[in-house]
């Protein structure tokens, strides 16, 4: 968490929002965040014009006019708010970035898992964050074909697992995983050879239709998410399982949602309908 449509959401945002501006400042009041050092860092960035806004999996990157990239990698509960200057609490940011509209970009994590790399735009690709990503989901590419042919190299793993894996589908987490397999009516261990046809296509079917509703929400918010202007996710109010457990299941059977430990994962599913 922030998953996919959480980080897409935040790029759209700063897509209509900070390209075309330029960084005249950066403060950093915990620049135990930055993967660079401090001063290259400013000296690197302050002056660009912010050019572009692009996601992979779960990072969000800037380009600047330098012909360098901030890689924003958000772990689990990083986030950005687009404020004007002399909006209240930035001390609970740890990098902001001053814009010439009066404006500032503050970057914060309350955990500090997450960071910021300074990349040269031919390198992004190369990134120890990038480089080893499987296909996005939503992506025109992502075939049923080629799911179906994925699964099948790895028959063995469980299938929660494999969702959760960002070498093998990037972008989705714990909440979509679980809503995923709900949709699907498949059970979270499951070996994926086990899988038949027909759940496959309900397993794709879900993946698009799920997170295509989600990201048109503006992503899910449990703990700590909002987006760039400070507002909760709305997709919150169409979980089905996740973070349900205890509530009867939405499909009407006679089951109650449960919660166990998938991955090392807290896991939300319907004994009775996920088989």
């Amino acid at each position: 968490m922030p998953e996919l449509p959480e980080t897409e959401t935040i790029k759209r945002e700063l897509q209509n929002t900070v390209v075309g501006l330029k960084i005249t400042g950066v403060e950093t009041p915990v620049p135990v965040v930055l993967r660079v050092p401090l001063d290259e860092f400013k000296h690197k960035v302050v002056g660009t014009v912010i050019t572009g806004a692009d996601r992979r999996a779960k990072n969000i990157i800037l380009h600047l006019s330098s012909g360098e990239a901030l890689l924003f990698h958000l772990m689990m509960s990083g986030t950005f708010l687009y404020l004007p200057k002399d909006a209240p609490k930035r001390e609970k940011a740890q990098v902001i970035f001053e814009l010439d509209n009066g404006y500032e970009l503050r970057y914060r994590d309350p955990r500090l898992f997450g960071y910021i790399k300074l990349l040269k735009e031919g390198d992004i690709t190369k990134a120890p964050e990038l480089s080893h990503l499987g296909p996005e989901p939503l992506s025109g590419d992502f075939t049923l074909e080629k799911f179906k042919e994925m699964l099948g190299r790895r028959p063995r793993a469980r299938i929660k697992a494999l969702l959760l894996d960002q070498s093998f589908i990037a972008g989705i987490g714990n909440i979509y995983a679980d809503e995923i397999l709900f949709y699907a009516r498949v059970l979270p261990t499951r070996p994926s050879g086990s899988l038949t046809d027909e759940e496959v296509k309900r397993m794709y079917e879900g993946m698009r239709n799920i997170l295509a509703k989600a990201i048109e929400e503006r992503g899910t918010s449990i703990i700590s998410y909002v987006d760039l202007f400070g507002k909760k996710g709305n997709y919150t109010n169409f979980l089905k399982v996740h973070a349900q457990a205890g509530k009867p299941c939405p499909n009407g059977c006679t089951g109650t949602v449960v919660k166990t430990e998938v991955a090392g994962r807290g896991t939300y599913y319907c004994p009775e309908c996920q088989k």
